[in-house]
C-alpha cells in the first residue's frame, strides 16, 4: 500500500533528522564542554545517519516503481531530497567535532573578537536548525518560510567574518593556525544553512 509505506518512510525521516540534530548541538557543545564520549556519541550519529540514508533511499526508489499517484509521487521525491541534506548534515556535524577536538588538543585561543563572532554564528546556526527540522517534522510549510531569510543572513555574516578574520591576519592578533580552523568552522555552518534552506525549499515547492 504506497499511501502507507511513504507515511512509514515520513516516520523514519523524522527520525533521522532527531539524529541529525543531536549530532550537530553535541558538535556546537564541544568547543566548551569536549571529550572523548561526546565526540564518540557524534561520530555514532554520523554513521546512523548514512545508514538510514541507504536504507530509506533504496525503499523510496523502489516505492517510486509502485503507482504512485502525482501528490503521492512528489512526496516521495520530497523525502528522497530531505534525508540527503539530513545526512549532509550530520557530516558537518562531525567535520565540527573535529575542529573542536583540533582546539582542544592544540590548546587554541581565539581572539575575544573572533569568539563573539564564533557565538552569533552558532546561535543563527541552531535557530535555522531549529526552524528547519521543526517545520520538516510539523509538516508546516509557514514556518518552513522562515528557513530561506535567516539562511540569507548567515551567509552575509559568514561572508563579513571571513572578511574580519583577514584583518586580524593582518594586524597579527591571529595566526595562521587558528585561522586554518575559524574559517574551515564559517564553511561548514554556512553549508549546513545551505542544507537547511534545501529542506525547507522543497517543503514549500510540494505545497
Amino acid at each position: 500500500t504506497p499511501a502507507v509505506a511513504l507515511e512509514r518512510c515520513r516516520v523514519v525521516t523524522c527520525e533521522m533528522a532527531e539524529v541529525a540534530v543531536r549530532a550537530l548541538q553535541n558538535a556546537l557543545r564541544s568547543f566548551d564542554h569536549y571529550t572523548e564520549a561526546l565526540a564518540s556519541a557524534i561520530r555514532e550519529d554520523e554513521s546512523r545517519c548514512d545508514h538510514y540514508e541507504d536504507v530509506l533511499g533504496t525503499y523510496l526508489v523502489k516505492l517510486s516503481a509502485q503507482k504512485l499517484g502525482e501528490q503521492e509521487s512528489e512526496e516521495s521525491a520530497e523525502l528522497l531530497k530531505a534525508i540527503g541534506d539530513f545526512e549532509r548534515i550530520s557530516d558537518h556535524a562531525l567535520n565540527i567535532s573535529e575542529a573542536a577536538k583540533e582546539i582542544h588538543d592544540k590548546d587554541l585561543q581565539f581572539s575575544p573578537e573572533a569568539c563573539h563572532e564564533l557565538d552569533v554564528i552558532e546561535s543563527a546556526v541552531r535557530e535555522i536548525l531549529s526552524i528547519a527540522v521543526g517545520a520538516f517534522v510539523e509538516n508546516d510549510p509557514q514556518r518552513a518560510a522562515r528557513v530561506e531569510p535567516l539562511e540569507e543572513i548567515i551567509d552575509g555574516l559568514c561572508d563579513e567574518m571571513k572578511s574580519h578574520h583577514v584583518d586580524r591576519l593582518q594586524s597579527g592578533s591571529c595566526t595562521l593556525n587558528q585561522g586554518f580552523v575559524f574559517n574551515d568552522l564559517l564553511t561548514n555552518y554556512e553549508r549546513v544553512a545551505d542544507h537547511c534552506s534545501n529542506i525547507a525549499v522543497a517543503m514549500i515547492e510540494l505545497e
